[in-house]
This record gives C-alpha cells, structure tokens and sequence, in this order.
C-alpha cells in the first residue's frame, strides 16, 4: 500500500471516491459470488460466510463510509481518506484472489478464458 496508487486515487471528491468504489464492489460481489440486495451492506450479508472474515470488515467499513456520505446531512468528507483508498484496494485484491481461487477449485484454467473443456 505504501507506492501503491489507486485508480481513483486523483478524485479529489470524496463523495464519487465513495460511490465509485462501492460500485465497484458491488459489480463484483453481483457477477463473481451472486451477491443479492439493494446495497453494499446487503450485497455482502448475503455472501459473507464464503468471504474472508477480514475482508468483510474491510468491505463494510467502505459501506458505512459511503451510506453516511450519501446519508448523513452533516458527514461531507471521508475522515480518513488514505485508509479508504488502502481498505479499498485491499478489497479489490483479496475479491480478486478469492475469485482465483474459487475458479482453481471448480477446475477453470484462467489461460483457457475459463472454459473447461479447451
């Protein structure tokens, strides 16, 4: 994390610093896990037993922060800016391992574009 840029660290915004990247999340935990619900919180309660514990926390404390940016009259700025950007970044790497591994387990070959048979 120390060298590491994010791809949304030059939004100055905090508000589309937030809502982007819970997209994000939320496209993933959608298309990789079948995640369900209306939001992020919603999304992970309905896969958290299949995720690292830790990666959970990570992913709710983004959600929080987000819900009382969108929520909250008086919270207008992430209060910890380069602890979102690194627990989002965290995130995304340990989604991304965790959907290796997943495909590794079934039998997908990433070189094979994920077909079984090739």
């Amino acid at each position: 994390m120390g060298g590491t840029t994010s791809k949304y660290s030059h939004i100055a915004n905090d508000f589309e610093l937030a809502i982007r990247s819970s997209k994000d999340l939320e496209h993933i935990l959608e298309t990789e896990f079948g995640a369900q619900g209306k939001g992020l919180h919603e999304k992970i309660s309905s896969i958290e037993t299949s995720l690292p514990p830790d990666l959970v926390r990570n992913m709710r404390y983004l959600a929080t922060i987000r819900n009382k940016l969108v929520h909250e009259h008086d919270f207008n700025k992430i209060p910890e800016r380069q602890k979102f950007v690194a627990k989002f970044e965290q995130s995304t790497i340990q989604l991304k391992k965790a959907i290796e591994d997943r495909r590794r387990a079934r039998g997908v070959n990433e070189s094979s574009g994920g077909c079984i048979i090739c």
